[in-house]
């Protein structure tokens, strides 16, 4: 027998090994606590489903470094805020393109482009230009049909008001 396989027999039943073999065996029960812990987290900010979030945690469990690899295949590819503030983008979008709908500006009631007062609060949704007379929504500053400054007047009125007062 070669003299380094007895070196190693040798340094099995020594104390040093036995502290690297502890060492060892602690930082790996560190690792998975670790990878248990992170998959829990991340199970939770991706996915409502409760079979999926067990299963997944189960997994890391079960299987420690075999099962975050199957976790980062199998785990949803944003979490669900992300997913939230993109379909909010998509609507607001959405609804700056085809511009059907339009929200009080008192009480944030979503309205259809066409009314002329809040349904909820009973708010004016629109103004009518000094100018031209056509009625615009109330959020724009500027008249689209003639262009007068309409909105930025009353305000300048509006703050006028408020320090005579």
């Amino acid at each position: 027998m070669p003299s380094f396989i007895t070196d190693i027999f040798n340094l099995l039943p020594s104390d040093t090994f036995g502290t690297v073999k502890i060492a060892f065996l602690a930082y790996f029960a560190l690792l998975w606590l670790a990878i248990i812990i992170w998959v829990t987290k991340d199970a939770l900010q991706r996915s409502n489903s409760i079979f999926f979030q067990a299963f997944s945690i189960l997994l890391n469990i079960v299987v420690p470094i075999l099962g975050v690899l199957l976790y980062l295949i199998i785990r949803p590819g944003k979490t669900r805020l992300e997913r939230y503030y993109e379909e909010l983008e998509r609507n607001m979008l959405e609804g700056d393109n085809q511009n059907e709908q339009n929200a009080c500006g008192k009480c944030l009631t979503p309205a259809d482009k066409d009314y002329s007062f809040c349904p909820n609060c009973g708010e004016s949704l629109k103004r009518t230009c000094t100018e031209c007379k056509k009625s615009f929504p109330n959020v724009w500053s500027i008249c689209p049909f003639c262009g007068n400054e309409y909105a930025d007047k009353e305000k300048h009125k509006k703050v006028a008001r408020k320090k005579t007062n």
